[in-house]
C-alpha cells in the first residue's frame, strides 16, 4: 500500500528526534549533526589527538564489529544546546577544538579561569588565552547548572583582558534566552566602550528588570535619548551627595549642553566615564591612560577628542599587551597631527614622550640613505631598551628594517637591527643581519649575545653550538637575572646546558617566590595527562600579571616545557624568545 505524503513527513519528522541512550546527555556540538548509533553499541573512546568534534566512529571502531541489522533504537527527546559551549573560533581558526576539555574536571575550569592575568606579561600568553576563551567547546564534565555560567566567566575575563571585538562576537553568538546580572553588565560595558550607546541603554533596559540601575547610566541614558529634564532632576540630587562623582557630573552636563567645569582628575576611569566624555567631545584628564584597565586602552586610542600624547600612550600600552595590532599603532603615530611648537618640544623630549616617538618614526620612514635609517634605528631601539619597550618598538619599527638590505657600511648597526627582527619574530630576516655582522670584529662580539635567540627560534643555528654558547657566556657579564633565565629558556626548548653553567648560579637565595606549589602540580599533571585547554589555563594562570623580567626563573621553565609537552610549540618558543629579551638577552 503507498505512503501518503503526510505519513511520510510524519516518519520523518520521528527519525529526527531518535538519539541513543548512550548520548542522551551529551548533544550534538553547535555546527554538527546529531549522530545516531545503536544503544546497545558503544564506541571507543576518543583517541588523544582527536578534537572531540563528534566524528563518527567506524565500523571497525565498535566492539564486535559493525552493528547487526534489526538493532534496537530508542527515543530520547533532544536537550537544549548548551549555553556555554558557545564559541566563535573552531580549529581551523585557532580554537583549540570542541573536546579541549575532556578530561578536564569543571571544578579545575570554574577556579581557574578568574585567575587568567588581565594584562599578561607576555604577548603570546595574551593570545593564547583570547584563543582559549573564545573557542567553540563542549563544557567539562560536572559544569551544568553551576552559577555564574562558564559562559559569563569567559565573559568577564575577556572584557578584563580588553579583548571587547572578540567578546562582543561571543555574545552575539550566545542564545538570546541566556541572561544574567553579570552578563547584562558585561554588554552595557562592551557597548559603551564600543560607542554604541544606543544598545548600551537597550541593554540597560533589560538590565534594570533583574537590578537597580547605577543612576549615572541611567542619566547618561537620559540624555542620550533626549530626556535632559528627567536627567537634569537626577544631577541635582547627585551634586548633593558627599560622594559625587565630578567627572561624570561635568561630562553629563556637557552632554545636555550646559558649559562643564574642568576635570583634571580621573583615577578610576569606568566605561561610563569613557563613553560620556567622548559623547560631550570633552578630553580626558592626564591621569587617566596610567590608570585605566586594559578594557579601556582601545576605547581612548580610538577617541580623536583625546589628547594626541594620551592617545599614543593607550595605543603603545594596548599593542605591547596583545590589544591593538602593531599596525594600528603605526598608523595612529603617523597620522597624528603636531603643530610646529609640538614639534619643536617633540623633538626636546625625544624617546621619553609619545609625541616625540611619533615624531622619531616619521623620520625614520622619511630618511632614504640607509646608512642613515640603520643607524637612527639602532639609537632608538637602544633607547628603548633602557626604558623597558625594546620588543613592542621593535615591532613598530620591524617594515622599517626589512626595507634595508645588509650592506657593509651598515655592519655597525647590524646586532642591534637582528636582536630587533628576533623580537618581532622574524628570524630568517634577523639571520642574514648576524651574517654580516661577523664579517666585523666589533659586531661580531656583539652578535655572539644573540646566540639563544638563534638556538630557540629554530632559524640559522650555528654549525658549532659548543662554541657559541662559550661566546654568549662571554657577553652576559656578572647579570645574573639574565643568565638563568636565558639558560632555563634553552634547557625547556631542548638545548643541552652544561653543568658547569648552572653551577656558577647553584648557590645563594632565589629571587622571586613564584607560584604556591599546588599550582606547579597541577600544571605538570594537566600537561603529563594531555589535556591542552587545562594546560594552557593553568600555564596563563601561572606566570599572571608579573612582567617577564619579574617572574621566576623556574615557573617560565615550568611553563614553556609544559606548553611544548601539551603540543603548543610555537606559543612556547615564542614566550621564551619574549622572556629572554625581557631579561637582557
Amino acid at each position: 500500500m503507498p505512503v501518503s505524503r503526510a505519513k511520510a513527513l510524519t516518519l520523518a519528522a520521528g527519525i529526527m528526534f531518535l538519539a541513543p541512550a548512550t548520548l542522551a546527555e551529551t548533544p550534538a556540538p553547535p555546527g554538527k549533526p546529531l549522530i545516531l548509533t545503536s544503544p546497545n553499541l558503544e564506541p571507543a573512546a576518543p583517541k588523544a589527538e582527536e578534537s572531540g568534534a563528534g566524528a563518527a566512529p567506524t565500523a571497525a571502531e565498535f566492539p564486535g564489529g559493525p552493528a547487526k541489522p534489526g538493532s534496537r533504537f530508542e527515543m530520547e527527546e533532544l536537550k537544549a544546546p548548551d549555553p556555554d559551549a558557545v564559541g566563535v573560533l573552531d580549529e581551523g581558526q585557532g580554537g583549540l577544538g570542541l573536546g579541549m576539555w575532556h578530561g578536564t574536571a569543571a571544578a579545575t575550569v570554574r577556579t581557574m579561569l578568574p585567575a587568567l592575568p588581565a594584562a599578561a606579561g607576555s604577548r603570546a600568553v595574551h593570545s593564547l588565552t583570547r584563543r582559549l576563551l573564545l573557542s567553540a567547546a563542549a563544557a567539562p564534565e560536572g559544569n551544568r547548572g553551576q552559577v555564574p555560567s562558564l559562559l559569563e566567566l569567559r565573559a568577564e575575563r575577556l572584557f578584563a583582558m580588553g579583548e571587547t571585538d572578540g567578546l562582543a562576537a561571543l555574545l552575539k553568538a550566545a542564545p538570546a534566552a541566556v541572561t544574567s546580572p553579570g552578563l547584562s553588565r558585561l554588554k552595557v560595558d562592551t557597548f559603551l566602550l564600543t560607542g554604541d550607546s544606543k544598545a548600551a541603554c537597550a541593554e540597560a533596559a533589560a538590565m534594570s528588570q533583574m537590578m537597580p540601575l547605577d543612576p549615572r547610566l541611567s542619566v547618561f541614558c537620559q540624555i542620550s535619548t533626549g530626556k535632559a529634564l528627567e536627567a537634569g532632576m537626577a544631577l541635582d540630587l547627585m551634586r548633593e551627595r558627599k560622594d559625587a562623582d565630578h567627572a561624570f557630573i561635568a561630562a553629563a552636563e556637557a552632554m545636555a549642553g550646559t558649559p562643564p567645569g574642568k576635570v583634571d582628575k580621573l583615577p578610576h576611569p569606568t566605561p561610563l566615564h569613557l563613553a560620556a566624555f567622548k559623547a560631550a567631545k570633552l578630553p580626558l584628564p592626564a591621569d587617566t591612560v596610567a590608570n585605566a584597565p586594559p578594557s579601556m586602552l582601545r576605547a581612548i586610542a580610538d577617541n580623536p577628542a583625546v589628547a594626541v600624547d594620551l592617545r599614543i600612550a593607550a595605543a603603545e600600552r594596548a599593542e605591547a599587551l596583545g590589544i591593538l595590532e602593531t599596525e594600528s599603532l603605526r598608523k595612529l603615530m603617523n597620522g597624528v597631527a603636531l603643530t610646529p611648537p609640538e614639534q619643536q618640544a617633540a623633538q626636546t623630549q625625544g624617546d621619553k614622550a609619545p609625541k616625540g616617538r611619533a615624531l622619531w618614526l616619521r623620520a625614520v620612514g622619511a630618511e632614504a640613505a640607509p646608512h642613515v635609517r640603520a643607524e637612527l634605528m639602532a639609537r632608538i631601539l637602544l633607547a628603548a631598551a633602557e626604558r623597558h619597550a625594546f620588543s613592542a618598538t621593535a615591532r613598530l619599527y620591524a617594515p622599517l628594517i626589512a626595507e634595508l638590505k645588509p650592506a657593509p657600511d651598515l655592519v655597525t648597526a647590524s646586532p642591534m637591527l637582528a636582536r630587533a627582527l628576533y623580537a618581532a619574530g622574524r628570524p630568517e630576516t634577523a639571520a642574514s643581519w648576524l651574517a654580516l655582522a661577523r664579517t666585523d670584529p666589533d659586531a661580531a662580539k656583539l652578535a655572539a649575545g644573540l646566540w639563544p635567540l638563534t638556538r630557540i627560534s629554530r632559524v640559522g643555528l650555528d654549525p658549532s653550538p659548543a662554541g657559541a654558547f662559550a661566546g654568549w657566556m662571554e657577553t652576559v657579564g656578572p647579570n645574573e637575572r639574565r643568565a638563568v633565565v636565558t639558560l632555563a629558556m634553552l634547557q625547556a626548548v631542548g638545548e643541552s646546558i652544561p653543568a658547569p653553567a648552572w653551577l656558577a648560579h647553584a648557590t645563594g637565595t632565589a629571587a622571586g617566590a613564584g607560584p604556591k606549589p599546588a599550582m606547579k602540580a597541577l600544571l605538570r599533571a594537566a600537561a603529563e595527562g594531555a589535556r591542552r585547554a587545562e594546560t594552557a589555563l593553568l600555564a596563563a594562570a601561572a606566570l599572571g600579571e608579573t612582567g617577564l623580567d619579574g617572574v621566576d626563573p623556574d615557573t617560565l621553565n615550568r611553563v614553556v616545557v609544559f606548553l611544548r609537552q601539551a603540543g603548543f610549540e610555537r606559543e612556547a618558543r615564542e614566550l621564551a624568545i619574549e622572556a629572554v629579551l625581557a631579561n637582557g638577552g
